[in-house]
C-alpha cells in the first residue's frame, strides 16, 4: 500500500509503512539507506506496477553528505525468539524523499535479484541459532542429574547421573545434531553453486 508521488524533480514523496525490517534504525552508521518498494499513481495494478526506491535516513547535501533528516522514522522493535543483535523494525514512511532505483514498475524483479542473494545468508542465521541451541542443550544434558542409566551408575559418587546417559535425551540430542550437520551440508552446497554459477568460466557451469 506504500505510495510514491512524483516531486517533480525527479524525487518522489514516499508514504506509508513497512514491516519486519531488518537494522532499519541503529546508531553504527552516519546514514541508513532505505530499499522501499512503492506504487507511483497511476501504476497497474499488481505486483507489474510495483517500483523500487532508495529512500535515506538524511537527505544528502549538495556536496553529498548526510545532512536534513528524511521524513522517515522507526514506528516500533518487533519482539523476537532469537537474533536480537538486529533489531527489527516497523518503519513509517511520512512523505519521505526517495529516488528512482532501476526501471518503473520494475521494482519487485529487482528486489527479488537482492533477496536471492540473501537467503543464504539468513540460512545460515537460521542455522546458528539452531546450532548454538544444541550446544547448550549438551552442555545442560551433562550437567542436570536426574535418575540412574538403565545399566547401571554412571556416576555413583553423585546423588544421580546426568541426564545425557538417558535415551530418551540422546535422541532428541541426536536429532537435533543430523538437522544442524545436514543444514550446514546444504549451506556449503548452496554457496558453492552460488559461486559456480556466478564465477565459472564456462558458460555451459553457469
Amino acid at each position: 500500500r506504500t505510495k510514491a508521488v512524483p516531486n517533480g524533480d525527479g524525487t518522489y514523496r514516499i508514504s506509508g509503512q513497512k514491516i519486519f525490517i531488518s537494522a532499519g534504525e541503529h546508531d553504527m552508521s552516519d546514514n541508513i539507506v532505505h530499499l522501499v518498494l512503492a506504487r507511483i499513481e497511476g501504476a497497474p495494478e499488481g505486483v507489474k506496477g510495483i517500483s523500487l526506491f532508495i529512500v535515506p535516513k538524511l537527505k544528502l547535501d549538495a556536496s553529498g553528505n548526510p545532512g536534513e533528516k528524511n521524513t522517515v522514522s522507526c514506528g516500533s522493535i518487533e519482539e523476537k525468539m532469537g537474533i536480537h543483535g538486529n533489531s527489527t523494525c516497523v518503519m513509517n514512511y511520512d512523505g519521505a524523499q526517495g529516488t528512482l532505483l532501476g526501471e518503473t514498475n520494475g521494482g519487485l524483479r529487482a528486489m527479488f535479484t537482492m533477496m536471492n542473494e540473501a537467503r543464504l545468508g539468513v540460512g545460515l542465521q537460521g542455522l546458528s541459532v539452531s546450532e548454538v541451541a544444541y550446544q547448550n542443550a549438551v552442555s545442560y544434558a551433562k550437567d542436570r542429574l536426574q535418575g540412574r542409566s538403565l545399566s547401571g551408575p554412571k556416576a555413583p559418587d553423585k546423588k544421580a547421573d546426568p541426564i545425557i546417559v538417558h535415551p530418551d535425551i540422546r535422541r532428541s540430542l541426536m536429532t537435533m545434531k543430523a538437522f544442524n550437520e545436514a543444514g550446514r551440508a546444504l549451506a556449503l552446497w548452496t554457496a558453492i553453486k552460488s559461486d559456480i554459477a556466478d564465477r565459472a568460466s564456462d558458460d555451459k557451469d553457469r
